[in-house]
């Protein structure tokens, strides 16, 4: 059976998939015989656009993908990177994983709460910075080290969508103010 995407010709609300989005993840289906096959990349699609992925948005995502809704959810729900609910603009992720933590992870995160007054999988109050911690992020050697990522994708000069992110490196606790600031300016500037 060929996959058949469907086809929705209105404008999109706050809590709807666009017509970018869309037309990324049909491209997305036509690499896959089945489009269970295409679920975490499209998800992903999702997120980029939006931020995150609401209910609304993951229903709209079944029905073009003709799959069950609870399909879509088991594998939205697994994977710690596709948030199910609403993030900050700048997403804080510092690596948990061993070197990180015999190297400064913890005193790291105590600041990052401190300064930002969250706790672990909190977003701000001003919905700036959202912070999850993640297992090892692949850079033992560097530790400890923070990948510092927006939350939605900008469209660049070209009309891509990108999402622009940068990881911290050696990070010392009287240094973590700066780089912070750095980072959004580097967003935002």
């Amino acid at each position: 059976m060929e996959y058949q995407p469907k086809i929705i010709a209105r404008e999109p609300s706050h809590h709807e998939i666009g017509a970018a989005a869309l037309a990324e993840i049909d491209q997305l289906l036509s690499h896959y015989p089945q489009p269970q096959g295409a679920a975490i990349d499209a998800l992903t699609v999702v997120q980029k656009y939006r931020g995150w992925v609401s209910d609304h948005a993951l229903k709209q995502l079944a029905e073009h993908m003709s799959m069950p809704v609870a399909d879509l959810e088991s594998v939205a729900t697994f994977y710690n990177l596709i948030f199910r609910r609403e993030v900050g603009k700048t997403l804080l992720h510092p690596c948990n994983g061993l070197s990180c933590q015999l190297l400064g992870y913890k005193s790291i995160q105590r600041q990052l709460r401190k300064e930002i007054n969250i706790d672990e999988g909190e977003t701000s109050a001003n919905g700036s910075m959202t912070l999850i911690s993640l297992p090892c992020l692949g850079a033992c050697d560097k530790a400890p080290v923070m990948l510092l990522r927006e939350s939605t994708a900008t469209i660049n000069a070209a009309g891509k969508a990108v999402i622009r992110d940068k990881l911290l490196t050696h990070i010392t606790t009287t240094e973590l103010s700066a780089m912070l600031d750095d980072f959004q300016e580097f967003i935002h500037g």
